[in-house]
C-alpha cells in the first residue's frame, strides 16, 4: 500500500459550524468535505458527509464553482443528523447511480436524554430516499479500498481505542427493542495517502481522533500522520483528554490539524497554544491543498 498514493488532494469545506469573518458562505451544524483527487491520471471526487441540510452545501458549491454532479463516491462517517441530514437533497441533485460507503448501523435509532429527549439519528426513510435517486449502499464493518491510496477505516473496535478516549457517550440507541448506550461504533473515518504523507478525516471522531489516526497508520503500514481533519468531539472533554490528544499528535508526527464543528473552544485554544501554526480553524468555503 505504501506505493499507492493520490497524485494530488484538494479538500473543499462545504459545511461547517463556522463560516468565517465577513463571508458569503453559509454555515450550518455539521461537516461536509469535497475531496478532489488526481489518481493515476484521472480526476476523482469524493463527498465526505452531508451535514444537516443540503441547501447550504449547494449554495457553497456554487460559490466554489464546483459541480455536485462530478461526485464519484460518497462516504458517510456515522448516523447522526448533522452528517446525514443533507444526503437526500444531495442525491436528488446528483440523480445517478453512485456508491455510498457507510457502517451497517448507519440507520440505527439514536437519541440524547440530557436534559430532554432529542432524536439525533438520520432522516426518516433515509435508505429509501437515497436509493430512489440512485444511491447504492456499501455497508461494511471492515475497511473498504475505494481507490489507490484512498480507504475507509472500518469500525474502530474497542480494543483499538485509546483508554483515555473511551469516555461515556451520553447518547442512547435502540437495539433489539432495548435502550442501550450508543458507543458510536458506526463511525468509520477516511484515509488518503498523499506524497506528503497520511491524511485522516473524521466526521465527529466519536471513537477518538487518535484511535482513528492509529488505525489508519496500521492499515497504511505507516508510522506517521501528516494531517488530521474534521470534528474531534472534544467539546465536553476534560483537560487530561485534551492534553493527551495534543501529546499523541506530537508522537505520531502530525504536521497539520484542521478542526472545528464539535471540537470545542477549549481544545482548539489548546491546539493553538501548544502546536502553533500546525492548528487551522475550519470554516465553510475553506480550501485545503494537500498536494
Amino acid at each position: 500500500m505504501l506505493d499507492e498514493k493520490v497524485d494530488s488532494l484538494k479538500i473543499y469545506v462545504l459545511a461547517e459550524d463556522f463560516a468565517g469573518y465577513n463571508s458569503l458562505f453559509w454555515a450550518q451544524h455539521g461537516v461536509s468535505f469535497l475531496l478532489e483527487m488526481e489518481i493515476e491520471g484521472e480526476k476523482k471526487h469524493l463527498l465526505f458527509d452531508t451535514a444537516s441540510y443540503s441547501e447550504p452545501i449547494l449554495h457553497n458549491l456554487k460559490l466554489l464553482k464546483k459541480n455536485i454532479g462530478e461526485v464519484d463516491y460518497i462516504v458517510i462517517s456515522h448516523n447522526h443528523y448533522d452528517h446525514t441530514g443533507g444526503l437526500p437533497g444531495i442525491m436528488k441533485e446528483i440523480n445517478k447511480e453512485i456508491s455510498i460507503f457507510a457502517h451497517p448501523e448507519i440507520f440505527k435509532v439514536s437519541f440524547s436524554v440530557d436534559p430532554f429527549f432529542r432524536y439525533i439519528g438520520p432522516p426518516k426513510n433515509l435508505r429509501e430516499d437515497v436509493e430512489k435517486y440512485g444511491g447504492i449502499w456499501i455497508l461494511s464493518r471492515e475497511p473498504i479500498y475505494i481507490a489507490p491510496g484512498v480507504f475507509t477505516l472500518g469500525e474502530i473496535l474497542d480494543r483499538e481505542r485509546e483508554d483515555w478516549e473511551k469516555s461515556k457517550t451520553h447518547v442512547v440507541m435502540v437495539k433489539d427493542g432495548r435502550k442501550v448506550e450508543d458507543r458510536m461504533n458506526d463511525e468509520i473515518g477516511l484515509a488518503v495517502l498523499t506524497s506528503k504523507g497520511l491524511v485522516v478525516i473524521g466526521g465527529c471522531s466519536h471513537p477518538g481522533i487518535v484511535s482513528m489516526a492509529k488505525k489508519a497508520m496500521k492499515l497504511a503500514e505507516m508510522d506517521k500522520v501528516y494531517a488530521v481533519i474534521g470534528g474531534f468531539h472534544l467539546v465536553n472533554a476534560d483537560e487530561m483528554r485534551i492534553e493527551n490528544t495534543v501529546n499523541a499528535f506530537r508522537e505520531i508526527g502530525v504536521e497539520h490539524i484542521y478542526t472545528g464543528h464539535c471540537t470545542g473552544l477549549n481544545a482548539e485554544c489548546e491546539f493553538k497554544k501548544q502546536l502553533g501554526d500546525k492548528f487551522h480553524k475550519l470554516h465553510a468555503g475553506m480550501i485545503i491543498d494537500l498536494a
